[in-house]
Formats: structure tokens, sequence, C-alpha cells
């Protein structure tokens, strides 16, 4: 998610720690400001591939920081580090109080990774033993309330020092927040369930169905229906559900993709995708122009148009005739305005949905 909430997190989980541990009440401040240091600190990996082309991008982020064995080896080691700094100026900090100050930062290190493992974009866990990409479809990148909650559990905290208040606000905080995790999670399951069952109804069986969050909230889903040769995307809104009207678009010849798919920018972008990569391939010339889209990420119905994607010139003996290249993000029209979102998501006006094709 985005460096703010995944910073209140991690202030949150360090104080929920401190404050009910450390011997004085002002530390849990001081822990709550280091907690939100490090709970942001994973990201940094996006400066790894500052240099590197767009497959580095998409290899290195939420890699190795991201992973959950990197807490256990740096978490000890902040801890140490700020244990020594409160020591230094205040002498009579307790040696036993370092052990709180581990478990605080290592569960605030933890907590990045465990976030972002509830949006679609995939988070390396397992490396580096494995580069399996995880995804729960719980929530967006960036999502204000889930953010407000977290920041208002450290205002509270802040208002009432006591530090046994501070404690309970602090655990409530994170249960409350987790709790909306939870919903958003919940809410993708709807979605799939109905998406399924209006598929059924129009005679439409076996299809692969997934659920994304899309921006900003947690009730409207772009929905992605895999069948043999297409792919069908649609919207719907938790809040008010309405027929889903699906966009369908062919799939390419999977005999046309092999060498494309063989190449590095190919393996990346399919592994990124999670398996929801769509392939469309058109007359150009003597070959073909690949397009590969990734279904998870768009503004609209159009299989073709993703915020992520990538371009490839194929010949006629199915080899790459050229370089691939990433496409252009899609632009923001009117109908992408934060109105038109909460219009879409709040306001649905139901409309009889398009025939499944």
């Amino acid at each position: 998610m985005d460096p703010l909430s995944q910073a209140a997190l991690g202030a949150v989980v360090a104080q929920s720690i401190t404050s009910a541990t450390l011997a004085d009440r002002r530390i849990g401040y001081r822990a709550a400001v280091y907690g939100a240091i490090v709970g942001a600190m994973p990201d940094i990996d996006v400066l790894f591939s500052i240099y590197g082309d767009f497959v580095d991008q998409l290899l290195t982020h939420r890699g190795i920081t991201h992973s959950l064995f990197f807490a256990p080896v740096v978490g000890p080691v902040l801890g140490w580090l700020v244990w020594r700094r409160e020591r230094r100026k205040d002498p009579s900090i307790a040696s036993r109080e370092l052990r709180y100050w581990i478990i605080a930062l290592t569960l605030a290190i933890f907590s990045h990774p465990l976030l972002d493992l509830m949006t679609t974009y995939g988070t390396q866990l397992l490396l580096p033993f494995s580069d399996t990409r995880f995804a729960i479809n719980a929530m967006p990148i960036i999502d204000p309330l889930y953010t407000a909650l977290l920041i208002g559990g450290l205002l509270l905290a802040r208002l009432w020092p006591d530090k046994a208040l501070m404690h309970t606000i602090a655990l409530s905080t994170l249960f409350v927040s987790s709790s909306y995790l939870g919903y958003g999670w919940w809410l993708n399951r709807q979605a799939e369930d109905y998406a399924n069952a209006q598929l059924q109804a129009a005679g439409i069986e076996n299809a692969r169905v997934s659920a994304f969050p899309t921006i900003l909230q947690v009730h409207y889903r772009r929905v992605v229906a895999r069948l043999p040769g297409r792919d069908m995307v649609g919207f719907i809104s938790m809040w008010q559900p309405c027929d889903i009207a699906w966009q369908t678009a062919p799939t390419a010849d999977a005999a046309l993709l092999v060498d494309y798919l063989q190449s590095r920018e190919g393996r990346v972008f399919d592994w990124f995708t999670m398996g929801w990569a769509h392939y469309d391939l058109k007359s150009a010339g003597s070959g073909w122009r690949l397009l590969a889209t990734d279904l998870r990420y768009g503004f609209d119905t159009d299989p073709l148009k993703s915020v992520f994607s990538v371009n490839a010139q194929i010949g006629v003996n199915g080899l790459l005739a050229g370089p691939v290249s990433p496409g252009r993000n899609v632009p923001f029209t009117e109908r992408d305005t934060l109105t038109a979102l909460l219009d879409a998501t709040y306001s649905p006006v139901c409309n009889p949905a398009q025939d499944a094709p």
C-alpha cells in the first residue's frame, strides 16, 4: 500500500508493544516514530532499479526487502541500535528493555509485507528461496479510510498519555484496522460469487473468475473472467451490486507466443501478472503486433487497456522481430475522475447487462 499507510501501521504496531512494556511513556511516542520509519523502510527497494529498465523495476519492487525473512534479520539490529541510542540519552534504561525494542521494530517491519499482501500487485514473501508472488485481493493500494483509522488511533494515544490506555488504544486500532482488511477480502469473495452466478445464469460454465480492488475505497471491484480463447472484463459495486456489463476480447494463438514468452521481458511480465496477462495479436506488415496487458488493472472494461502492458513485433515465423517495450499507461479521462468513481461505487445506476458473448 501507500507509504503513509505503511508508516502509520508500523507506528501503531511499535506503540502497541512499547506502551505496555517500557518504563517511560514518552518512549512510547518515540517508538511510534521509529515504528513509522521502519514500517515504511521496505519500500527502499524502489531505489534498487533506479538505473534499470522496466523489467528490473518489476523484479525488484516488493522483492527481498518484502520477504518474510527480512524482518527477523534487520529488525533485531535496528532494535539494538535504537535501544543503545535511548540508553545514551537516559542511562537508567534497563537492559531488559532491549528485547522490547527488538520485538517492536521487527514486528513493525513485518507489518509492511503483510499489508502489501492484501493488495493485488503481488509480494515475493519467500525470497531468496522462491520468487513466487502472493496476493490477497482485499485492498486498493490507496485507501484513505484505512489510513485514517491508523492515524486516528495514533492521535487518540497522544491525547490520553496514560500507559495502560495508550496500550489499549493501540491494540484496538490494530483490531479495527485489521477487521477492515478482512472486510475488503470478504467483499472480493462476494464479487467473485456474484460474477460466477451471473455467468452461470447466462449459460457460461467453468470460467476462471477473479475480482480485484480498484482505488480509494473497497467496494468497487474489477472482475475478470477467463474462458478458452477469450477474456471478459467488467466492474461491480459491492455497495449496491448491479449485473456486470462485460467486455470481451479474444486471446492470441498460443503457438505464436512461444518465442515472446521465452524472452526475458515476456517471462517477467507473465510472472508479474500472476497468470492474468491478456495477449492480443494484430496483423502488422509481414507479421503481428503483440500487445500484452495486465488484466488486473485498468480504468474501463476493455481488456486491451491496462496500467501495465508491453508491446512486441512478431514475425511470420513466430519469432520476435524486435525489442519488447513497455506500453504507455492508460491516460485518465473524464470517466476516471474521483466524482465518477464515487458515483459508480455508491450511486450506481443499474442498466441491463450486456449479453456475454
